[in-house]
């Protein structure tokens, strides 16, 4: 992620650590009472950013700025830096888009935000084990991601979160005893001295049990090495965008790709477009492929490079060829299940 290792710590889950940043980092004064987001992130951030609004007496219909797409996929970066004036406080945005994909240049955003005296931070979920980050470089103020996705922790693993070392003498908006000075943690103090560190947003006692799944996998990448898997997943996504422009997006298969082409603008899944996305992907699973439905026509498909394969990516173009060929969808009610 490049970081310090004081600057991450394993805590909590995703949506909780949001809230143990903002609670910090935002601080409306004056003028300065906004956040910007954007219209596209996955709904709980939103749904965080506003309850924190509401915490400090504000309407989050004045106060929370959702930068809009101009075509329902992307964000248009420059839609992003034209919404930082003098009346924000504090930006989140994704590292990588969850429908779409994009990757949004954080370093640029951060420079811009900070130019303008805005606190910025970043949602790294669906970029965090896909690409390399340079966190400490770029200047970010905090971020937090999940260890289900690319980071094999399994569902409802710990997430991690992310404060760049000059905001360390910061006191935490949440204080807990797990973010105690850990030299001290056990003396029961209690008067909260946070530790000079990420560790001073932890909150409660981590699930030891679940924590203990992402260690394997962190040693994984370390060998493997983030570079090395970035360029395999370019790879792997060119190569599947390649079977869908060669034959997929033809009559009668009528898939198309939503996500965007350059390298340098994408995370490590494509999102292919369909109007019977919802059933497409139940027949996958029948197959015993898992790709992940989103609303209202994304078949969302990740070849992990750590454990995905060439033949992998080939095995899924045949399967939604086949599943279109056989009309095998059709088996399948247009219903959506509770968890697509």
């Amino acid at each position: 992620m490049g970081a310090s290792p004081d600057e991450i710590v394993l805590s909590a889950s995703t949506t909780v650590n949001l809230h143990a940043l903002v609670s910090t980092f935002y601080e409306p004064k004056g003028r300065r009472t906004k956040i910007v987001a954007d219209e596209l992130n996955f709904p709980s951030d939103i749904y965080a950013l506003e309850s924190e609004i509401r915490l400090k007496g504000l309407d989050p219909r004045e106060h929370l700025v959702l930068v809009r797409s101009r075509d329902g996929r992307i964000i248009d970066e420059e839609d992003v830096l034209a919404a930082f004036d003098d009346s924000v406080a504090l930006a989140l945005l994704p590292g990588v888009l969850y429908r779409s994909g994009q990757l949004l240049d954080m370093e640029r955003l951060t420079s811009a935000a900070h130019k303008r005296g805005i606190v910025i931070g970043f949602d790294c979920a669906h970029s965090a084990g896909a690409l390399p980050h340079d966190l400490s470089k770029w200047g970010a103020d905090f971020a937090f991601w999940c260890s289900y996705k690319y980071l094999n922790g399994g569902p409802g693993s710990p997430a991690f979160l992310y404060v760049n070392r000059k905001h360390f003498h910061r006191t935490p908006g949440l204080a807990g005893w797990f973010g105690y000075d850990k030299a001290r943690q056990f003396d029961m103090a209690l008067e909260f001295h946070h530790a000079r560190s990420a560790g001073g947003w932890q909150i409660g006692t981590p699930s030891v049990l679940s924590a203990s799944t992402v260690l394997p996998s962190l040693e994984l990448f370390g060998r493997a090495g983030m570079e090395r898997l970035r360029k395999k997943s370019l790879a792997l996504t060119d190569f599947l965008m390649a079977m869908v422009d060669g034959v997929l997006s033809r009559e009668p298969y009528g898939y198309s790709v939503g996500t965007p082409r350059e390298a340098a603008r994408r995370g490590g899944h494509v999102s292919l477009e369909h109007h019977e996305a919802w059933r497409i992907c139940q027949a996958l699973k029948k197959r015993r492929i898992i790709p992940d439905f989103r609303p209202p026509r994304v078949i969302r498909i990740a070849p992990v490079p750590l454990y995905n394969s060439f033949g992998d990516v080939l095995a899924v173009a045949r399967a939604l060829k086949e599943i279109v060929d056989r009309r095998e969808y059709e088996a399948f009610s247009t219903q959506r299940d509770a968890v697509s």
